[in-house]
């Protein structure tokens, strides 16, 4: 009966009774650090220069590398490049890339072949530790890490789980070949998948700490389906007994990859590798699986973690010999299309890079998921908050330190995805200034926010010197650099429609709008997202900027 009064009374007064039945869930970041010198999230990222056209990749691949601003990477050193006649200069060529453009640590994995013991496998390994001495020479000094196999691979995949010892061997042949060349790059150990195989890390850890210089493993959540709860907690349980393993030798824990269930099957007569829930209903979902299982390796206390992958690998033969489609967006020939994923998990890529202390976060609903970190480069701070609650939640948020600005608030709301003009990521959704060492907000059901300082207001300048002159059957426009440091890219429209993006200081319109009389206009976009007065120029090769 007195409950029925205390509803009735709600709703006299206009109130929701769930939402008045509700106290604020409290999310604390206390002063307890999990690690430091974290490194950040990231990706497994092939960028497939033989592939892509020069468009491709100055428009899309390095805008949205640029954007998403990621400061781990593993990369495969040793993949099948039919059209590539200088493999490793393409290599190096992708990773100084990497290194100019986010500061990004590469960890780089593969180049085991058969190799008898004695001379033949040392002759292998000085061979490879040559290529390894290449990239660095080339410029690729942020290589920083390698290990031998892809999840223990030799014969077939994970053939080496039962042959450690042998594994050990090559490495140690490889370690030995690295340190007779001075070359600062670590040994990790030992790219295992699934956490069921994790098992041999420990055994690492037992017989071949010496060489070691970092550990590793890789999971899928094959267990879990996208909107079950539960993977969370067991997923940071699991993390956070290999960081133990590899703390007890004074060493870090990378997660090499990571994603949400696979779908691995033969279909029209080819392998496919696909996320289970990509292209259905679930793909809003698998993007807040993807994000609280980066939150819950935080937490763990990994020191890097990379989604598999940043982009679809391209279709081998048309794909009659094999389909991997992870990236966070579509390749070329699919219109490089961002998946449901894009939009949450470069939210953590973007805010939680490192260098940073990583904060232990306590919550008072355990369907309510946080983490924070502060970078020790800048002092922003950056909370990622994820409700799994299937109703809104208000939040009650406390800080360890009171920061130097109010928060910028950006969210990922599974129920309504951001579709954004070529593939940019979604601005923030307001600010919020705190009271001291604390404020409130509310959150979506099932959705991800993230409350971050690191950025900064004020428009960047407008682009200078800017001309469109025609190049055969096509529109050529060039600008002046922008003088800015953190310009991330430029947006091109063609009266008023968007046509484009560039990270270089020019752009070709060879599409349907090459001839159509009117203005072009270029807008300059800084890594805060925030973005100049619009420069304008007609078609006419006369005309220069207003």
């Amino acid at each position: 009966m007195i409950k029925l009064v205390s509803i009735v009374f709600a709703l006299l007064l206009g109130l929701s009774p769930a939402a008045d039945a509700q106290a604020p869930v409290t999310v604390t970041v206390t002063p307890r650090l999990v690690r430091q010198h974290f490194g950040g999230p990231g990706f497994h990222a092939e960028m497939f220069l033989d592939t892509a056209t020069p468009q491709f990749y100055d428009q899309v691949l390095s805008k949205r590398w640029k954007e998403m601003n990621p400061r781990f990477a593993r990369i495969m050193l040793h993949r099948a490049r039919s059209t590539d006649a200088d493999p490793l200069q393409r290599l190096a060529q992708q990773i100084n890339f990497l290194k100019n453009a986010t500061g990004t640590e590469v960890y780089l994995t593969g180049g085991l072949e058969e190799a008898p013991e004695g001379e033949a496998r040392k002759q292998w390994a000085d061979h490879l530790a040559g290529e390894l001495e290449t990239l660095l020479q080339s410029g690729a000094t942020n290589i920083k890490w390698h290990c031998i196999t892809n999840e223990l691979s030799l014969h077939g995949w994970a053939s080496m789980r039962r042959d450690l010892p042998t594994f050990h061997a090559y490495e140690q042949a490889l370690y030995d070949a690295i340190e007779s060349r001075h070359l600062p790059i670590k040994i990790l150990a030992t790219d295992a998948s699934p956490i069921t195989n994790w098992n041999t890390i420990q055994w690492a850890a037992e017989n071949m700490d010496g060489i070691v210089g970092v550990y590793g493993g890789h999971h899928y959540l094959n267990d879990y389906a996208p909107d079950d709860p539960a993977a969370y907690n067991w997923f940071m349980e699991k993390c956070a007994w290999a960081v133990g393993i590899a703390k007890s030798k004074g060493k870090d824990f990378i997660l090499g990859e990571f994603g949400p269930r696979q779908y691995q099957q033969l279909r029209w007569g080819a392998r496919w590798d696909v996320a289970y829930a990509y292209g259905t209903p679930a793909e809003p979902m698998a993007g807040l699986q993807l994000a609280e299982a980066a939150t819950a390796a935080i937490n763990a206390g990994v020191y890097a973690m990379g989604y598999w992958t940043f982009v679809d690998y391209p279709d081998q033969d048309g794909g009659s010999r094999g389909v991997n489609h992870w990236g966070l967006f579509r390749w070329m020939s699919a219109g490089a299309t961002p998946r449901a994923p894009y939009y949450s998990y470069s939210l953590m890529t973007r805010f939680f890079r490192g260098p940073a202390s990583v904060y232990r976060v306590e919550t008072g609903d355990p369907l309510v998921r946080a983490a924070a970190i502060r970078n020790e480069e800048t002092g922003a701070w950056s909370i990622a908050v994820i409700n799994r609650e299937p109703r809104a939640v208000s939040l009650s948020i406390a800080l360890a330190a009171e920061p130097d600005k109010a928060f910028r608030k950006y969210v990922y709301d599974t129920a309504h995805v951001p579709v954004t003009e070529d593939g940019d990521l979604q601005g923030p959704s307001g600010k919020i200034a705190a009271a001291g060492r604390g404020f409130s907000d509310t959150v979506a059901p099932e959705s991800l926010a993230v409350y971050t300082t690191a950025y900064h207001d004020g428009a960047p300048a407008s682009v200078r010197g800017l001309t469109a002159t025609q190049q055969g059957d096509a529109t050529a426009l060039r600008w002046e650099p922008s003088p800015e440091k953190d310009i991330c890219y430029y947006r091109i429209y063609q009266n008023n429609v968007r046509i484009g993006s560039s990270t270089k200081p020019e752009f070709v319109d060879a599409g349907p709008t090459r001839h159509q009389p009117g203005d072009y206009t270029v807008i300059a976009v800084d890594q805060s997202g925030n973005a100049s007065q619009p420069s304008r120029v007609s078609r006419s090769p006369r005309n220069r900027s207003k």
